[in-house]
């Protein structure tokens, strides 16, 4: 028996991470059981951790134990397993290397630009260089940069790593994430350091309306190169005065939203120097993956009815442009950058595209907007965001562009030039966090397949180091889209690292209340962000993800972290219930459980039919807010019993039962819910408020309201992921089947028949077309139609659900336990079910007609 896929903290061979007791995981390969492992840390050589023995057949959350870890450690581990027979195996190898722990270790100086900057005044990237040598029978040479701002780094001409949009996005009031990278093969006996430095989350323009300067005007950086050589002694290249400086190169204007204007006639001249400035905050390693390029799409051209030439890349992404073009000195490329093309068949941007307000629009003027009391949030000028375009002026010979520091949403690029060009010379490159895909999910219907690839490309648009809303008109970390959907994410990739970073943002954002933001990172006094702070199933985020967390991977350090910021935010909650007067209080024997204050986004975006304002925050929304008060204080009361945390337990428990009863005593009439809005059935049902033969009324209730809206999806955001799986529940997956194959609007193939490659924001299209959250009910084609469904540590439950039109289903989930497949035929004499179970683990295989089997490892058929 062999370990495979081994990791630290859910990374393959990281470097520079800054966790001092890191945890191992692996896999199997090559036996049934793992009865015993043992593992070896060595640090130059010698080692600093044996295990020894340990009979477990554990394989994840193996806490280091060894000697204190330093700065810059190098740790080389490997593990041996013992299999069933009490044999054993071969080793297995791997390592990771410790960043900068400590403040002292950081010998460098934040350096900026050699000019004052002006408040909301734009400048050009500033590009930094420094020579120096470097002498040979080097040992190793490591890079640790961060920016307030974004940075890209060169050596001798060739980019340093492949990050894009480096440092990442946090919030640089709290926290600057830095990077490590092993730079020994590109250094010689002459070298030039360059880094170039633009606005990005931390001065460009962020937010829904577009604020810029959130954070600071002067955008700085740090680095320190550090060499190692054979003897020993180390050679250190800090950034400080000396550096080298201009922003006379040829980007002379780079936004994350609105784009980049690129000379390419121009070369810096560093003809200054770096001003010295400070920061107090000392960086901290990301411990995350990569954001990286990933595929790329090839142009074709088409003219649209009025002449326009428009480039289509065939696939909606969040990405940046390359090309290639000669043309005249001076002569300019135009690109405006957008999702769809309108009904006449031009390029539009109105499906995404804001409108600035005045500065002097309050928070409390948007409000009423939002509420339609305030008709105008505009005082002067009409500005639009975002931009989304590209200005490049030739260079007279053979020019190359790529992005550097815009990211746009868009499938078509509508391009105005007089320079010939060839369609096929350009290309959209998919930028996202560069995490491993482990779900598949194929069946005999093409548009419930691309149903899944589109979800997966909204993943991918949206998981761009934080997980977004859309990559065109906000781009913010709204909580509630990250909650609705963090578990169908689950099983399409490995997000460990990613959440883990994302959740440490939230806990950034929580404010002194307890209250959670409703986006996370900060993005300013953004009108949107401030006025939702707080909203039904957008705050639980900050409890219901690392729950979620602990049960999918069984992490229950996840849960250490975040109880801090869990606990403030369940006594916000519990502050917020039993707001009523004394006579309402009077009527209701429950008033001390229900939730009935704040502003709130309810639903969301339920389909037209069920709403009666586009923006439905008028209301207190007392039933969405008492359900998840029950849920999602279950959840805190099973989350502090794993804690050892009795007390909390109990009052956790209290509420969450109080709140059940304020909820049936509030809502049900005469033993049933009277609505035909699927969202206030499923709701009740997905969120354990209902019990007995009430559970089966609402139940029945909603097969009726599904059927009377002729099978077509009548949820909004925070419903939509539980639909399917409710009507299941019920005994009624025929009916989910019908509405998952159902190509009226609203509904998912309705998308696909218009041509969509992403989700859709809302149901009719009007707004974002990259939206992942409608594409939650992914998750039911996971744990129902194929029926994976991880239930324990090394355990899982195949329960498969055939059904619909179907004729075959075939899923691959890559758990952290292993890989897990599972496929159904439909014969002339019935169904075919085939499943592979990974090394190490067990199953429970639920065939439809009611027989059981308990598997191990390996391959099985059944009839």
């Amino acid at each position: 028996m062999k370990a495979i896929r081994l990791q630290t903290e859910y990374l393959t061979e990281p470097l520079g991470i800054d966790i001092r007791e890191p945890r191992f995981y692996w896999n199997c390969e090559g036996g049934l059981k793992q009865t015993a492992y043992q593992i070896l840390a060595m640090r130059s050589g010698a080692i600093i951790w044996d295990s020894n023995k340990i009979v477990s057949d554990r394989m994840t959350h193996i806490k280091y134990k060894g000697e204190l870890l330093g700065s810059r450690d190098i740790i080389n581990w490997k593990v041996k397993l013992w299999d069933e027979n009490d044999v054993e195996g071969e080793w297995s190898e791997s390592f990771f290397e410790m960043g900068l722990l400590q403040k002292e270790d950081w010998k460098a100086e934040w350096i900026t630009g050699n000019y004052k900057p002006k408040k909301d005044h734009r400048y050009p990237v500033d590009c930094f260089s420094k020579s120096f040598t470097a002498k040979e029978n080097i040992r190793r040479a490591r890079l640790y940069i961060t920016a307030c701002g974004l940075y890209e780094a060169k050596l001798n001409g060739k980019r340093i790593g492949s990050f894009s949009f480096a440092p990442g996005c946090t919030d640089y009031r709290f926290r600057i994430q830095y990077q490590a990278y092993d730079v020994t093969s590109m250094l010689q006996y002459q070298n030039r350091f360059e880094i170039q430095l633009a606005d990005g989350w931390y001065r460009g323009s962020i937010g829904c309306f577009g604020l810029t300067g959130v954070f600071g005007k002067e955008t700085k950086l740090l680095s320190q190169l550090e060499i190692v050589y054979e003897d020993g002694s180390v050679k250190t290249v800090c950034s400080d005065g000396s550096f080298a400086w201009s922003n006379d190169g040829p980007i002379r204007f780079a936004d994350l939203k609105d784009g980049e204007i690129y000379e390419a006639d121009r070369t810096p001249s560093y003809n200054k120097k770096a001003r010295v400035t400070t920061e107090k905050l000392v960086p901290t390693a990301s411990n995350n993956v990569e954001i990286r390029e990933k595929e790329r799409f090839r142009a074709n051209l088409i003219v649209s009815p009025s002449g326009k030439k428009i480039l289509d890349f065939g696939q909606n992404i969040a990405g940046i442009i390359e090309f290639t073009v000669k043309g005249q000195k001076g002569q300019e490329i135009k690109l405006r950058l957008g999702e769809i093309l309108d009904e006449n068949g031009e390029l539009t941007q109105k499906n995404f595209q804001h409108v600035k307000p005045a500065k002097n629009y309050t928070n409390a003027k948007f409000m009423l907007l939002m509420m339609g009391k305030d008709k105008n949030p505009l005082i002067g000028e009409t500005v639009l965001t975002p931009k989304q375009e590209v200005e490049f002026f030739c260079s007279g010979d053979d020019d190359h562009y790529k992005t550097s520091f815009a990211v746009f949403g868009f499938r078509y690029a509508e391009i105005e030039t007089d320079v010939e060009f060839d369609a096929s010379q350009f290309y959209a490159i998919a930028v996202y966090s560069d995490l491993e895909q482990i779900g598949t999910f194929t069946c005999s219907n093409d548009k419930i397949n691309r149903v899944v690839e589109n979800t997966i490309w909204s993943m991918k648009g949206n998981y761009l180091d934080v997980p977004t809303d859309c990559p065109t008109r906000e781009r913010m970390g709204w909580t509630g889209d990250a909650q609705v959907f963090f578990r169908t994410g689950t099983y399409f990739m490995n997000t460990a690292p990613f959440f883990r970073k994302w959740l440490i943002d939230l806990s950034d954002n929580q404010y002194k209340n307890g209250k959670i933001s409703a986006v996370a990172p900060y993005q300013g006094g953004d009108m949107l962000y401030n006025g939702t702070g707080g909203s039904v199933g957008f705050l639980d985020a900050a409890i219901l993800i690392p729950y979620r967390y602990w049960k999918i991977y069984g992490d229950e350090a996840i849960l250490q972290d975040c109880y801090p910021m869990m606990k403030r935010c369940s006594e916000y909650l519990i502050r917020q219930t039993g707001h009523k007067n004394k006579k309402d209080a009077e009527m209701n024997p429950f008033h001390q459980y229900t939730y009935e204050k704040g502003t709130h986004l309810g639903e969301w975006l339920e389909p037209k039919d069920f709403q009666a304002n586009k923006v439905d925050v008028k209301s207190l929304h007392t039933e969405e807010c008492t359900a998840y008060l029950h849920y999602t204080m279950s959840a805190l009361a099973e989350i502090a019993h794993c804690l050892g945390k009795p007390e909390d337990e109990e009052l956790f428990q209290e509420y969450a039962e109080g709140a059940k009863k304020a909820y049936n005593w509030l809502f049900l009439k005469d033993g049933t819910i009277d609505t035909d809005r699927q969202a206030k059935l499923v709701r009740p049902l997905a969120l354990g408020l209902l019990d007995g033969e009430i559970k089966r009324r609402v139940q029945e209730r909603l097969t009726q309201a599904v059927k009377s809206y002729r099978y077509r999806v009548g949820t909004g955001f925070l419903s939509t992921s539980f639909l399917l799986t409710m009507l299941s529940d019920a005994g009624h997956s025929d009916i989910a089947y019908k509405m998952l194959e159902n190509e009226e609007t609203p509904g998912w193939l309705a998308q696909v028949n218009a041509g969509a490659t992403t989700i859709w924001e809302n149901w009719d299209g009007e707004a974002s077309r990259n939206h992942y959250a409608p594409g939650s009910f992914c998750e039911w084609l996971f744990h129902t139609a194929a029926g994976i469904r991880v239930i324990a540590e090394n355990q899982f439950e195949i329960r498969p659900v055939p059904g619909g039109t179907l004729n075959y289903v075939a899923a691959e989930h890559k758990s952290i336990y292993g890989l897990v497949k599972v496929s159904w035929q439909k014969g002339t004499e019935g169904y075919e079910f085939a499943c592979e179970i990974p090394c190490n683990t067990r199953a429970r295989v639920i065939l439809p007609d009611g027989r059981i089997h308990e598997i191990g490892c390996g391959k099985y058929n059944f009839k």
